[in-house]
């Protein structure tokens, strides 16, 4: 073989090296042209819609976790509601949204749900209010807005009915391994001892325990009986006893953040249309959220916005007429003109479809706001957490624990 034709070989070869790799790049660039065009593509009918190629395995976005599959977060709080513990109860009503937050963004994203039980003593306006578990944070709020500290003065109190309410009176979550299902009683003052009525704390505790609710007694202030009997609550109940201030350690803890996510709160209410049977609770619910402090909002926007893709962070958001819309639970064509605000009905059906749509965009782009300036605010107070001795402070402890046993990060 000549000089030259051995030159031909090499450069053919090598032309064909280059050719090879430059359709492998091109394939390359194809399937992720194509990857891009099913993201950002819109919606059409699946009937007539030819069906996009696969995206390469590793650009596929993960599907969400499935309702059913997701961790479970059951949260009862036992409260002592007598004059005493005024200070306790004031300071939970700013910080149930901070707890909630905390946990809605823990990892993988749980269902979160509260109850409460409000408790006092024989003689007193009542002995127990009891508020089943709900996911609908804005309906636990209202609910613990409306707790009043008053009456008691004679220091027992009826905790053993408290405690066997709790964990009786409850729709707790079943007993999976990625659940976590926690009581916390909260006050300053020992069981009553002489009702001969069937309530046995120390049984409830038992019981709690057999059904794996751990329950963290918190005493209130020194009182040494209370120490005393909430050790024995915490022993048997698989729980913490822990003790915080009599006022529960509550101080405001605000951020460089908080301003900013308030604003972005208040704008998102804006985009909340109430109507029909349920407009009532929606607008009680936007009230109850304009008129909060301005903490308050900050952690409920980050609690809006952790749970945004679940639907069940708020009846508020989920159940108003833009939410039930985007989620395809309502046809906006089947609610009658009299069900609606007054500025839709007056609309032509088309025109209130592009206003519905307009507000649900706007939702979204605020959501995403909210996450980012949300996700500032926790790596600050991350690094100025609560004080471990507060009450939110105490619970976030605890669910930490908790959680790392279900499989949760926070």
């Amino acid at each position: 073989m000549t000089t030259n034709e051995t030159r031909g070989q090499t450069w053919v070869s090598a032309g064909l090296m280059i050719g090879a790799l430059f359709a492998g790049l091109c394939s390359v660039a194809a399937q992720r042209q194509r990857a891009a065009a099913v993201v950002l593509a819109p919606a059409t009918s699946s009937a007539t819609a030819p069906k996009p190629p696969a995206a390469p395995l590793a650009e596929v976005a993960p599907a969400p976790i499935a309702a059913a599959q997701r961790p479970k977060v059951d949260l009862v709080f036992a409260l002592d509601t007598t004059g005493s513990m005024s200070g306790l109860i004031e300071g939970a009503k700013t910080k149930i949204w901070s707890i909630a937050s905390f946990v809605a963004r823990a990892q993988p994203t749980p269902d979160v749900r509260v109850g409460l039980v409000a408790y006092r003593d024989v003689g007193d306006a009542y002995v127990t209010r009891v508020y089943d578990l709900d996911s609908d944070l804005d309906r636990v709020y209202r609910r613990l807005l409306s707790f009043r500290a008053e009456g008691g003065g004679d220091t027992p109190e009826h905790v053993a009915r408290a405690l066997h309410e709790a964990v009786h009176k409850m729709s707790w979550s079943n007993q999976e391994n990625n659940s976590v299902r926690i009581i916390y009683l909260v006050g300053d003052a020992p069981p009553h001892l002489d009702y001969q009525d069937g309530y046995d704390y120390l049984k409830a505790a038992r019981t709690a325990a057999a059904r794996r609710i751990q329950v963290h007694a918190i005493r209130c202030g020194n009182d040494p009986d209370t120490a005393t009997y909430w050790r024995k609550i915490a022993s048997l109940g698989h729980g913490e006893f822990l003790t915080i201030d009599q006022n529960g350690g509550m101080h405001e803890h605000r951020t460089p953040y908080d301003e900013e996510l308030a604003r972005l709160h208040d704008k998102l209410s804006d985009t909340v249309v109430a109507y029909g049977a349920k407009g009532g609770a929606t607008r009680a619910a936007l009230e109850a959220a304009a008129s909060a402090p301005v903490a308050v909002k900050a952690a409920r926007a980050g609690f809006l916005s952790a749970k945004k893709d679940t639907a069940d962070a708020s009846e508020t958001l989920a159940n108003d007429l833009v939410g039930g819309v985007a989620s395809g639970r309502v046809r906006l064509d089947d609610v009658p003109a009299a069900e609606l605000p007054r500025s839709l009905a007056a609309l032509p059906a088309e025109e209130r479809k592009k206003e519905v749509a307009a507000t649900a965009l706007k939702r979204d782009v605020l959501l995403d706001e909210i996450a980012r300036v949300s996700s500032e605010r926790d790596t600050y107070l991350r690094r100025n957490p609560e004080k471990s001795t507060s009450f939110d402070g105490e619970v976030q402890k605890t669910l930490r624990q908790a959680g790392s046993a279900a499989g949760l990060a926070f």
